[in-house]
């Protein structure tokens, strides 16, 4: 499963309402019980940040896409990028930095 981080920025302000926020609860929750979202929030720049696992680039962002902040676009800006997560198993990704300095 690949891991894709969301950075959610320029947020509509105005646009928040109850009813959005309760739509936008409702879905992260649906999306946690999918195991697809392991970690959400807002940060304190008033930016929010995602994580998503799934197999594809694309699924991801129907999965961004999919959320109601997304579809009255209370963020503007919506980037997703794919992850490769730096673990004590895989050793923190030192074999591939070390293959990349040996191929300069």
């Amino acid at each position: 499963m690949k891991k894709f981080i969301v950075r959610l920025s320029n947020k509509q302000k105005e646009l928040m309402n109850e009813d959005l926020m309760r739509e936008h609860a409702s879905y992260l929750r649906k999306l946690k019980g999918k195991g697809v979202l392991p970690f959400c929030g807002p940060c304190k720049d008033g930016t929010a940040l995602m994580i998503i696992d799934v197999p594809t680039y694309q699924l991801a962002k129907q999965y961004v896409e999919n959320d109601p902040f997304s579809r009255v676009d209370y963020y503007l800006t919506r980037d997703i990028v794919e992850i490769e997560e730096a673990t004590i198993e895989n050793d923190f990704l030192m074999g591939d930095v070390f293959k990349g300095l040996k191929s300069m």
